[in-house]
């Protein structure tokens, strides 16, 4: 009997074993990642998984790399450090961080954004959707803003009760400046003299000082 239910218990034991292993394969198969990519970014992964963040990001950067035939070692170190800004922005964002807002914050650190500028939008946006508000700061910063400046007039328009629409036609507007020749803090300025009048919290929040808020530079 002893015996009988020792070859139950192996043939159990691989039979799960050979389950995991074939969800495994399939998971990796399904991800479009070679053994070898799959095997050097899986703790990357699973301590994103463990910490509750975002993995598909992950991966992206994983098969991005593969797709150009950068080296393991290099796709990696570049999914690692993917991995560190996304923690760093979840921190940055607490208590609840969309996936949106997170991959839109990873760009936004990778662009130089610190993390106390992230904090201060999540103070002063509230509840609401950050995703769009920091991918337009990102944008203005590609566009040749200051990082300090851009940081301080995304926020200081959060204060103010601006909106994924605000953000968004501000971004276009400049963008347009920009390309027509106009010098990026330049069309920042007149851009936001048209938007900012007509925020709801316009004139209550210019009488406010924010220390958290990013201090205009001199």
């Amino acid at each position: 009997m002893r015996a009988d239910r020792l070859v139950r218990c192996v043939r159990w034991t691989w039979a799960v074993a050979v389950l995991v292993a074939a969800r495994s394969a399939s998971a990796q198969a399904s991800q479009g990642l070679d053994s070898a990519t799959a095997a050097a970014i899986a703790p990357i992964v699973e301590q994103a998984r463990a910490e509750k963040l975002p993995v598909t990001p992950l991966y992206a950067k994983a098969r991005e790399g593969q797709v150009q035939r950068v080296p393991v070692a290099k796709i990696e170190a570049a999914v690692r450090t993917l991995a560190d800004r996304m923690r760093e922005a979840n921190e940055a964002l607490a208590p609840d961080a969309s996936e949106q807002e997170l991959n839109a914050a990873a760009d936004a650190i990778k662009s130089g954004v610190p993390a106390q500028t992230l904090r201060a939008m999540r103070k002063a946006g509230g509840d609401g959707s950050l995703a769009v508000p920091i991918g337009v700061l990102t944008q203005l910063i590609a566009r040749g803003v200051p990082v300090e400046r851009a940081s301080m007039e995304v926020v200081a328009l959060l204060q103010k009760g601006a909106v994924a629409r605000n953000f968004i036609a501000l971004e276009e507007s400049v963008r347009q400046d920009v390309l027509a020749g106009r010098r990026p803090d330049e069309s920042l300025d007149l851009r936001l003299k048209g938007i900012i009048p007509n925020l709801p919290q316009s004139s209550a929040a210019d009488g406010l000082t924010n220390a958290s808020a990013p201090r205009r530079p001199r």
